[in-house]
C-alpha cells in the first residue's frame, strides 16, 4: 500500500472540490476531470473532502464515490493522497477511515475533532485513541482549525501520539494569528509534518513547515509550485516576495467580494476562484446553505484577476 510517513509527508497538496450539476448531484465526471488537471500540474498530493471539500455536505454514498474515484486515479499516476474523514462524532469518523482503510492507494486519512462541543482533553485523547485503535495501520493527518473549538499545539500532539502513533502531519490552518505557536509546536513535535496555507508558505518553511495545504494552486498550478520550489531553493528572497503577493490577493478579493456581497467561506471563494480562473471545471455551485458567486460574480473576478492578479489565471 501507498500509505504515506512524516518524511515523505510534504510540498503543495491540492484541495480538490465536490462538483455538483444542475440538479444537485455529484457530477462524477467533471471531478474526476478537476482531479486528473491536479494530477497533470505536478502537484505533490491530493486531499479531500475538508472545508473546501464540503465533508459536512456528503452522503455516505457520495463520499465513498468520492474515495473509489481518487483511489483509481492517483493510484494510476502514483500520485499521493489524503481522504478526509471529517465529521461531528467519533462514529462517524470511523465508518469513513474503515472504508478508505481498504484501499490501496490512500496515503492517509486527514480527521477533524468533533466540533459541536468543545471536546475536553480527555476526550480529545479518546477520540485519537478510538481511531488508532480501529484502524493502526493507517497514517493520520489532524486537520486543526477553530471551528472545531480546540485548537491544538505541540503540547496536545505530544500527548495524543501517546495513544495515537500513526499522526504524521497536521495542517495548521489560520497560523497568521498563531506563528510563534507554530513555530513552538514544530519544535516540540519534530516527528510531525505542519503544512500551513499559501499566504505563509515561504515563512512555514523557514521555521520547519513542510508544505502547503492549497486551494490556489487549482488556478494557476505553476504560480504556486514555483513559490515552492524557490523556497525550496534557499532563493527566499525572491520566494517572500511571492508569498506577500499572494498576501495582498486574498485581502483585495475579500474587499472586492464584499463590496459586490459575495462570500469567501472556504468552498464558495475557492471555488469561486477556480471557476473565474479557468483551473477549476464545472460550476462553483455549493450545496445548502452556503450560496456561491453568482455568474456575474465569477465574471467580474475574472475581469479583476486579468487586470490585476495575471498570474493567477489558469494557462490557456
Amino acid at each position: 500500500m501507498a500509505r504515506l510517513r512524516q518524511e515523505n509527508l510534504r510540498g503543495i497538496w491540492a484541495a480538490i472540490p465536490m462538483s455538483w450539476d444542475a440538479e444537485n448531484r455529484f457530477d462524477e465526471e467533471t471531478y474526476a476531470q478537476n482531479v486528473q488537471r491536479a494530477i497533470a500540474a505536478g502537484v505533490h498530493g491530493i486531499y479531500t473532502t475538508g472545508s473546501t471539500g464540503e465533508f459536512y455536505a456528503l452522503t455516505p454514498a457520495e463520499f465513498r464515490r468520492m474515495v473509489d474515484i481518487q483511489d483509481e486515479l492517483c493510484g494510476k499516476a502514483g500520485m499521493p493522497l489524503q481522504i478526509g474523514c471529517c465529521s461531528d462524532a467519533t462514529w462517524k469518523t470511523l465508518e469513513m477511515l474503515e472504508y478508505v482503510n481498504g484501499k490501496e492507494h490512500v496515503g492517509a486519512a486527514q480527521v477533524n475533532l468533533p466540533y459541536w462541543m468543545e471536546l475536553t482533553d480527555r476526550e480529545v485523547r479518546q477520540f485519537f485513541r478510538d481511531l488508532y485503535t480501529a484502524c493502526p495501520d493507517l497514517p493520520l493527518v489532524h486537520y486543526n482549525i477553530p471551528r472545531a473549538k480546540r485548537f491544538l499545539q505541540g503540547e496536545d500532539y505530544l500527548r495524543i501520539l501517546e495513544v495515537a502513533p500513526s499522526l504524521i502531519g497536521v495542517k495548521y490552518t489560520f497560523a497568521g494569528s498563531n506563528f510563534g505557536a507554530l513555530q513552538d509546536s514544530i519544535l516540540a513535535t519534530p516527528q510531525l509534518a505542519y503544512f500551513v496555507g499559501e499566504n505563509l508558505l515561504v515563512s512555514g518553511l523557514q521555521i520547519g513547515a513542510r508544505g502547503c495545504c492549497s486551494s490556489l494552486v487549482l488556478a494557476n498550478p505553476a504560480f504556486v509550485l514555483n513559490m515552492h520550489a524557490l523556497a525550496e531553493a534557499g532563493r527566499w528572497e525572491e520566494a517572500i516576495r511571492i508569498q506577500q503577493r499572494v498576501a495582498r490577493f486574498f485581502a483585495e478579493a475579500e474587499a472586492f467580494l464584499g463590496e459586490r456581497g459575495e462570500g469567501c467561506i472556504d468552498p464558495v471563494f475557492d471555488k469561486g476562484l477556480g471557476v473565474a480562473s479557468g483551473g477549476l471545471l464545472g460550476h462553483q455551485r455549493c450545496r445548502a446553505p452556503y450560496l456561491a458567486w453568482s455568474d456575474d460574480t465569477v465574471a467580474a473576478f475574472r475581469d479583476w484577476l486579468r487586470e490585476n492578479y495575471p498570474e493567477l489565471l489558469y494557462p490557456g
